[in-house]
């Protein structure tokens, strides 16, 4: 029998949207969607916070809860760090971890259930499992055109250009990257198809932490349809619509 735990990482702070992760979405805190899916799902829940309003709403809600220290709850803490630090404290230790980020309220449990189900089959194949969507042709990388900041100048930009920026303040690119565009496919017929993350599952084997990510080294995707990642107070607008519109079916 394979242990997985659901796992639902939630600040306090938000510099975009004060206090996002218990705003109200919908009549209930966002962070409850979440809980609520892990629980329909019949998966132990545990929401790591530093923030005793989201661990009160959360115990009510019948999830386990973790204070974390202050110095994982700063705004450059990485998902990982957290994540290295908290999971080892868990008994029984779990084989799987399911990442719920309270941020992406509308995943759907049958999603979940399938996504557990495609990885505990080829767990041997196998480290993790995350939901994608497809990437409209017109936003296809391999016909883009991208800047690249870390990059060394591929060409130095004259410096007669260079000076007369500074004083006018046009903008310039530095340096270009992606498809090389005397590469590109121009045909849409021929792009190759791309995916992106939706955020809404991340299930992956807890020893990948000891690899230093949480992928491990061989990822399957899932495709679902596209989802709403509450980041700005337009995406929560989007999703107090989106509620509007289901509520009017």
């Amino acid at each position: 029998m394979v242990n997985i735990i659901a796992f639902i990482p939630a600040r306090g702070q938000s510099k975009s949207i004060p206090k996002k992760n218990i705003k109200e979405l919908g009549g209930k805190p966002l962070i409850i969607y979440s809980i609520e899916v892990a629980q329909k799902c019949g998966l132990r829940t545990i929401v790591s916070t530093d923030d005793r309003e989201i661990a009160g709403i959360s115990y009510e809600k019948g999830a386990e809860v973790i204070i974390r220290p202050d110095n994982l709850a700063k705004d450059d803490t990485s998902m990982f760090e957290v994540l290295k630090h908290e999971i080892p404290k868990i008994e029984p230790k779990p084989d799987l971890i399911l990442l719920l980020q309270p941020t992406n309220p509308f995943r759907k449990s049958i999603h979940i259930k399938a996504a557990i189900s495609y990885l505990t089959k080829d767990l041997d194949k196998f480290d993790s499992i995350i939901s994608v969507e497809k990437i409209p042709e017109e936003y296809n990388p391999y016909a883009m055109i991208l800047e690249n900041k870390r990059m060394v100048f591929r060409k130095l930009i004259g410096w007669k250009e260079k000076i007369q920026s500074w004083f006018t303040g046009e903008k310039y690119i530095k340096n270009l990257t992606g498809f090389p565009i005397n590469q590109r496919i121009l045909r849409r017929q021929d792009l190759p198809q791309a995916w992106l993350p939706t955020g809404d599952i991340y299930l992956f084997k807890t020893s990948n932490l000891k690899k230093g990510n949480i992928y491990g080294d061989e990822v399957m995707i899932m495709e679902t349809e596209p989802s709403i990642n509450i980041n700005t107070e337009a995406d929560f607008l989007q999703a107090e619509e989106y509620l509007k519109c289901k509520e009017n079916l």
